[in-house]
């Protein structure tokens, strides 16, 4: 939401948040999802940890929010593998019918544009990148509406 990243502590194994759950950030979550419809699927470093994902359905939770599932960790965690995995995630998820990937690591470089395969053309379409140093602001949030909303007018 802001920057998610898991730091875990070294001597005490619990999980730093106090970059994470910033109040615009969630609102801004809160007005894509009730404008869309729209249901949340982890693909970041959050997934790996039960720890971590408790901690994320709790500050979801308390905004009247949640995730269905995450995504799988098959193949490491570099962007190239993150991108497979959520390629993975909505072609085998039978139920999805928009979807946006949103990250604030560039997932989906420009200077790839034209030399990648199809599913990753695909991937760079439903792609959406915030500024680490702002989270998900009204810009991307808007950007976010704007696609998930064409996407389901087009299925129409």
């Amino acid at each position: 939401l802001h920057p998610l990243r898991v730091r875990l502590l070294e001597d005490t194994q619990t999980v730093d948040t106090s970059h994470c759950f910033q109040r615009g950030c969630l609102e801004q979550l809160i007005r894509v999802v009730a404008a869309t419809g729209a249901e949340l699927v982890l693909s970041s470093s959050w997934r790996n940890f039960e720890l971590a994902r408790q901690q994320v359905s709790a500050a979801l939770a308390t905004h009247g929010l949640g995730f269905r599932e995450w995504t799988t960790a098959a193949g490491g965690e570099s962007n190239e593998a993150r991108v497979d995995q959520i390629l993975t995630f909505v072609a085998s998820a039978n139920d999805v019918m928009t979807w946006a990937a949103v990250d604030d690591e560039d997932l989906a470089p420009s200077d790839l544009a034209g030399s990648e395969s199809l599913m990753r053309a695909v991937f760079r379409q439903h792609f959406v990148r915030t500024d680490a140093s702002s989270g998900l602001d009204r810009r991307t949030a808007d950007e976010l509406v704007t696609l998930l909303l064409a996407e389901s007018e087009e299925e129409n």
